[in-house]
């Protein structure tokens, strides 16, 4: 296969996106809804969304708005390549949420069914910077709606740094600098990798174990 997809669907949410999954880590106590934990099966529960088992619809539920989807192929950069390459990710919105901030939510798929939905996809769009856009097909915008989200991405509208990151969930087990402007912390005990990035997003990760 010439292009990698991975499958992820981004939602808007508030601002206050990030003070809300961060502080329940200090919290005891209260609903589920209310809270960021582990379960016993070690599925990571996150602003009313449970990775491995909730779906897309879920979400839909959870934020009360509805998704807007496209198959986004973005080009990807190989030396020596005689044809163009991309790495694809099926992306949807909720546009009724009036803040910037957004969520990352991956889907489990296979291969094989990331492959039928860019065959089915129609109306490639070309931006300036290379990435194309593909409307999906009326079959996959009713299967994205079964897809259960394994990964959560946190993309605030507003900067984060070292301090905030530690006022809210502790001491990180490891710190890593990828190159001179982004920072790693690593959170294994919350299933959590903040990254800040001073060229680019900030950005909180959730994954289960």
């Amino acid at each position: 296969m010439m292009w990698k997809i991975s499958l992820a669907l981004i939602l808007i949410v508030g601002s206050a996106t990030f003070y809300i999954t961060s502080s329940v880590y200090k919290q005891s106590g209260g609903s589920h809804k209310q809270r960021t934990f582990f379960d016993d099966k070690q599925h990571l529960h996150v602003m009313g969304i449970v990775l491995g088992e909730s779906t897309v619809r879920d979400a839909e539920v959870a934020f009360k708005s509805r998704t807007d989807a496209a198959l986004f192929l973005y080009p990807k950069k190989t030396k020596g390549a005689h044809e163009a390459q991309y790495t694809g990710k099926l992306e949807a919105y909720f546009p009724s949420i009036a803040d910037h901030s957004k969520v990352l939510l991956t889907l489990k798929t296979t291969d094989e069914e990331l492959e039928a939905i860019r065959k089915r996809s129609s109306r490639p769009r070309e931006y300036p910077n290379g990435v194309i856009r593909m409307n999906l097909s009326n079959q996959d915008i009713l299967a994205v709606q079964r897809m259960i989200i394994t990964e959560m991405s946190l993309v605030p509208s507003l900067d984060i740094n070292e301090e905030m990151i530690v006022a809210r969930f502790g001491k990180p087990e490891q710190v890593t600098n990828t190159n001179p402007n982004t920072t790693v912390y690593t959170f294994p005990k919350f299933g959590l990798v903040a990254t800040i990035n001073q060229d680019d997003k900030d950005r909180l990760t959730f994954n289960n174990p």
